[in-house]
């Protein structure tokens, strides 16, 4: 299964300026058309207190050519707007790397999107969930044996 979660927070620079650049308009409506060219995933842009930003969630049995839209265009708008930022939680119960019991998170700053590790929902097992109950069964009959 896969579980994902996002957020954006578009800005045009991560640069210290005295008075920015009117250019956000622009290169929002520059994400906009990126995203029209997506096959599936049409996240909207939102606008609050003279900001703009994107929240997402999507769900699915696996990984396939939807997740990767959600990856290209969050790379494509730290392209656009390099002081862009945000970060995607990714778990994936059929990673095939040995992450299957945690979750990925992908974060945005700079231009430059980079992995790194979950210090708050992971592992999931014990964090979130308790083992399989079979499994958790077994092992305590196996303490018994022995």
């Amino acid at each position: 299964m896969i579980e994902l979660h996002g957020w954006v927070t578009i800005r045009e620079t991560y640069e210290a300026v005295f008075e920015e650049e009117n250019r956000i308009d622009l290169l929002v409506d520059k994400i906009r058309k990126a995203i029209d060219r997506l096959s599936w995933f049409k996240p909207e842009i939102h606008a609050q207190n003279g900001e703009y930003f994107i929240n997402f969630s999507y769900f699915s049995n696996r990984m396939n050519p939807q997740t990767q839209e959600i990856f290209d265009l969050f790379g494509t708008i730290g392209e656009i707007a390099k002081g862009s930022y945000g970060l995607i939680y990714l778990y994936n119960d059929e990673d095939s790397n040995g992450r299957e019991n945690e979750f990925q998170v992908f974060s945005l700053n700079r231009g430059i999107v980079k992995e790194g590790a979950d210090p708050f929902l992971s592992p999931i097992i014990p964090t979130l969930e308790d083992k399989d109950i079979v499994e958790f069964k077994t092992e305590i009959w196996e303490s018994e044996v022995e």
